[in-house]
């Protein structure tokens, strides 16, 4: 089976125009979260060099998750679960000619809706159960690609990418929960993607490296993260294809400041869960769309749950 070269880079605008942001104040890190949203960042082809032109995608994000402790409001805080849904609209270019050998993609997302919902409560043996639950909705952190290369090798495909996170959510720093998370971040990625054509199989890891800054509101310095996003993918036909993708987190270095009142509190996760991907064949490979679901297996200092993508987009 050979899958036809429109198909093969639908999903390429996905990786620079749509990834996602995790569930803002709900992991390690400050709020035992951090702007990291598993598996968020690639899914199909994520390597694979763009078509030139204009994309346009829409990517939904959902989390619900539990945690024992994390800081909230520069507080020790214990029984937290939560849960968060992101929209994000994405647009990004990819130039034609080339450039350093290869494929520039530029690309920014903005979480036009952002929702985010939190319940804490905590047993004692003098007063029983005690509970509080808040909510926000508003715009979130907007994502911004200023560069993402793509080269490619035969089957094999390269792709080195820097995102950078703003904080233009709403954020009170006397709200439980917050949609922004009110710091910058700096995400450095490299992909590399291995696809066989002539079968439709795919192999893809992508690691990173994201610094956080300090959160001035709180003086919490979120560590630094390592995390890997790894995709076995098989393209059942040239509109359908199916996926056991995962994601491995890290946290490099501890948290800091005056309001890391947990200590080094360092996170890390594992997770895996299948995604699906399917190109109308009306629209000749020019759309796609991706459902994926990932499942905490193991987590230390972090929301404990699923991680839940749709994910559409169309190239001009």
């Amino acid at each position: 089976m050979t899958i036809c070269r429109p198909f093969a880079r639908a999903l390429a605008c996905f990786a620079a125009g749509a990834a996602g942001l995790s569930a803002s104040d709900a992991k390690a890190t400050e709020g035992a979260a951090s702007y990291y949203f598993a598996g968020g960042f690639g899914s199909f082809l994520t390597a694979v060099p763009p078509e030139p032109g204009f994309s346009v995608a829409s990517q939904t994000l959902m989390f619900g998750g539990q945690a024992q402790r994390a800081v909230l409001r520069g507080r020790a805080t214990f029984g937290l679960s939560a849960f968060a849904l992101y929209e994000f609209v994405a647009g990004s270019y990819a130039f034609e000619p080339k450039i350093l050998g290869g494929r520039l993609q530029i690309a920014t997302a903005a979480p036009v809706v952002a929702t985010a919902s939190m319940n804490v409560s905590l047993d004692t043996r003098l007063f029983g159960s005690l509970s509080n639950t808040a909510s926000d909705t508003g715009f979130g952190d907007m994502l911004l690609t200023p560069f993402a290369f793509y080269w490619s090798f035969g089957e094999i495909h390269v792709k080195l990418a820097q995102f950078v996170v703003a904080p233009t959510g709403r954020y009170n720093v006397d709200s439980l929960i917050n949609v922004g998370r009110n710091y910058w971040a700096f995400d450095t990625q490299l992909g590399i993607t291995w696809f066989h054509k002539a079968t439709g199989t795919e192999l893809t890891v992508l690691p990173g490296i994201m610094i956080n800054t300090t959160n001035p509101a709180t003086d919490y310095k979120s560590g630094n993260e390592f995390h890997l996003d790894f995709m076995v993918n098989q393209f059942l036909s040239p509109t359908f294809a199916i996926g056991m993708q995962g994601y491995w987190y890290k946290q490099i270095d501890a948290d800091s400041g005056t309001g890391a009142v947990l200590g080094p509190f360092m996170g890390e996760s594992f997770g895996l869960g299948p995604a699906i991907l399917w190109t109308p064949e009306a629209l000749k490979g020019r759309a796609a769309i991706v459902l994926k679901w990932l499942h905490d297996i193991s987590n230390t200092n972090r929301l404990n749950g699923d991680w839940g993508q749709v994910a559409i987009s169309y190239r001009f």
